[in-house]
């Protein structure tokens, strides 16, 4: 190959990088709100598959109008002619709930997302902040998760160290808003803390 043409395809090369790269960074979006649903199409009437938390981020797959899709096609589970998989609202395996064939991809309202990550609330955190500070809704509930983590310390229930590994308290999918999780003294059933953020009150 001549210089010339060797010079010519560095140049194309580097080109398509830049432009792939670009092109990486404007399909990546990030959650600018304390939560946004994952729909089962991009309307406000489909099934709720899920949330995303703040700061989340995810890949845009596809757009329509303000709406994104964020996955590819899933199996939806569907039984007696409902998805296993939606958790609120239009559970129906109908085309009309964007469930096609027993599938169903996730989208998301455009209006909660920012091109630009939205900076870390536990940034600089100290004390027992600092134990806490990987919590879901942190910028949320800092206060409450800040107070029972020192009491389940002072208690002896915990260590800092578990929260020191644990990053702080988890969201629980399946005791409803406000219930938060955390692990002390090992990672199984018997050891898992949760907390009702709204009472400050924890429990096994």
């Amino acid at each position: 190959m001549n210089n010339g043409r060797f010079i010519l395809s560095l140049s194309i090369y580097v080109a398509l990088q830049t432009f792939s790269v670009h092109a990486l960074a404007e399909d990546q979006l990030w959650v600018t709100t304390d939560r946004t649903d994952r729909h089962t199409c991009p309307s406000t009437k489909c099934g709720v598959a899920g949330r995303l938390m703040f700061r989340e981020g995810v890949e845009v797959l596809e757009r329509k109008g303000e709406w994104a899709r964020i996955t590819k096609a899933y199996l939806a589970s569907c039984v007696a002619g409902k998805s296993e998989y939606v958790k609120d609202g239009n559970k129906s395996c109908t085309t009309a709930n964007g469930i096609k064939d027993g599938k169903f991809a996730e989208w998301v309202q455009v209006k909660d997302f920012s091109k630009d990550r939205p900076e870390d609330p536990a940034e600089g955190a100290s004390g027992d902040d600092s134990l806490i500070k990987g919590s879901d809704d942190y910028k949320i509930y800092k206060t409450q998760f800040s107070r029972a983590a020192r009491q389940l310390i002072n208690d002896g229930t915990c260590k800092e160290a578990d929260f020191q590994e644990m990053g702080g308290w988890m969201a629980s999918s399946n005791r409803g808003q406000g219930m938060y999780f955390t692990y002390c003294g090992g990672m199984t059933l018997s050891n898992k803390v949760y907390l009702d953020a709204k009472t400050g009150k924890t429990s096994r």
